[in-house]
């Protein structure tokens, strides 16, 4: 197919019959999707299906887990439902489309609140840390902040690597003390906004969600109706006044903000498990119509094989046996196929760019399709498929746009902090200050900052925290 490929693009390029070229294109690439997203839905579909298996058979006293099983459950019989149609009885519909995105639609809406309360943990949970050694038994040990900012700073320059040194600035910060005014903090976001001058305006908007997720400016919709044991635990925590809180408050908030969000990993892994499932299915289903079998091998032929065999056994674990015989044919095919596929699909942004507004019909389908699906291949299972974000215009974000969007910014931050104890405030700036560029200018200005934020810790108890989050992320990071 790579052959090919080249082939055509050298006579779309030269204009030789250019529009049957461009056609015979979308076609290989339609193919290679198929291909590769049909291989791998065959390395995880039975995975899929066992985990479902496993929840059906367990039953638990939450209803949140209850509630996901039961509808886990449901999803699995759609797809499997669609999978029949394509695999099975070679009769895709359109109609399946809009099934298997209407759950994928349910599922993302669900990860925006699952995604909402672990921000909210983790805000929660850096007060708590700071609260706890205050309650310990034995005495707490005095600590050079001094010897803790010099461990801090080396660590971060150990390696030779800006992005690396970066990312271990954000980590460094995210567990700082905060102690500067709210004005000085919005000039910190204002500054690393002005950063994005110049940019698409999309990337200084994409950026001010991720502070606003992250600060919990706005609860996504639907938060009182969906999980309400998790809903019922964040109105505890933001009912409890950190600043008097005593030692059994914070253990027990502490083994509550554990349990719940070890429910809330088990559930995402679930549905970002079926995410995938779901993705290669409707990659499949839009590029059906594409799908040239003539450059197709036995791989694919196995690989249909083994789809087909999981959706119409009654038993799974009877079906499966004779898989691994089958599994050993397709030995390197997933890499085989993606390489495929890379290959061909980098010339479709300039082959999109240049050519759709060009043709109707036919051509300009594909190409909405690939766009699609070349989105549902991303490293993002999440990403909305309905923004295919090719385009050649680029809508400039100049400095009047960005202090606009700065000036919102603030004003619901200065509403939002009305409603915080200093405790929550405080945590809320740290987190958000994890989120931005890094703002030094030197090498000293970062060990200054490091000495700055250590010397301000309001007690030993904080010190305390402080020292051993730092230690541990530093212990974590050698590890990896």
């Amino acid at each position: 197919m790579k052959t090919t490929g080249k082939k055509l693009m050298t006579y779309i390029q030269a204009d030789k019959d250019r529009e049957d070229n461009i056609l015979k294109y979308q076609r290989l690439l339609g193919t290679a999707f198929n291909d590769y997203s049909t291989i791998k839905l065959s390395m995880n579909l039975f995975t899929l299906y066992e985990r479902i298996a496993d929840l059906l058979d367990t039953e638990s006293p939450d209803e949140d887990m209850m509630q996901v099983r039961d509808e886990m459950e449901q999803y699995i019989n759609t797809l499997s439902f669609s999978l029949r149609n394509v695999f099975v009885d070679k009769k895709p519909d359109a109609s399946l489309i809009s099934d298997i995105t209407s759950i994928r639609d349910k599922i993302t809406a669900d990860m925006k609140l699952l995604t909402f309360y672990v921000d909210a943990y983790e805000i929660y949970e850096y007060i708590l840390n700071r609260k706890e050694p205050k309650f310990r038994d034995e005495e707490l040990i005095e600590i050079d902040s001094a010897q803790l900012a010099e461990t801090m700073f080396d660590f971060v320059f150990a390696e030779d690597d800006k992005l690396l040194i970066n990312t271990r600035i954000q980590d460094m910060i995210a567990q700082l003390p905060v102690r500067m005014t709210k004005s000085h903090f919005f000039d910190i976001i204002s500054n690393s906004l002005m950063i994005y001058r110049g940019g698409e305006k999309k990337s200084v908007d994409g950026f001010i969600e991720s502070i606003r997720d992250a600060a919990l400016l706005d609860e996504p919709k639907g938060l009182s109706d969906r999980y309400a044991s998790l809903y019922e635990f964040y109105k505890e925590l933001r009912s409890v006044n950190y600043e008097s809180i005593d030692k059994d408050t914070v253990s027990s908030l502490s083994d509550k903000i554990s349990e719940n969000a070890d429910k809330i990993s088990a559930i995402c892994s679930d549905y970002m498990m079926m995410t995938e499932v779901i993705n290669d299915i409707l990659v499949v289903l839009y590029t059906e119509g594409l799908k040239d079998s003539s450059y197709l091998d036995d791989r694919y032929d196995t690989a249909s094989t083994i789809i087909s065999s999981i959706v119409t056994a009654t038993d799974i674990y009877e079906a499966s046996a004779g898989f691994d015989e089958l599994f050993v044919k397709l030995e390197g095919a997933q890499e085989d196929a993606y390489e495929t596929l890379a290959s061909l699909n980098a010339n479709f942004d300039d082959l999109y760019n240049t050519y759709y507004e060009m043709y109707e019909g036919d051509i300009q389908n594909a190409f909405d399709n690939l766009s699609k699906v070349d989105r549902l291949t991303s490293t993002s299972l999440f990403m909305d498929i309905e923004n295919s974000g090719l385009s050649v215009v680029v809508d400039e974000a100049d400095e009047i746009y960005i202090n606009e969007e700065k000036n919102s910014l603030v004003e619901d931050f200065k509403a939002h902090f009305e409603k915080l104890g200093k405790s929550e405030r405080r945590s809320v700036m740290a987190k958000v200050m994890s989120l931005m560029p890094v703002f030094f200018n030197t090498k000293q200005e970062i060990k200054e900052y490091f000495e700055y934020a250590l010397s301000s810790c309001s007690d030993l108890a904080e010190m305390t925290a402080c020292k051993e989050l730092i230690d541990d992320l530093i212990i974590y990071d050698s590890r990896d």
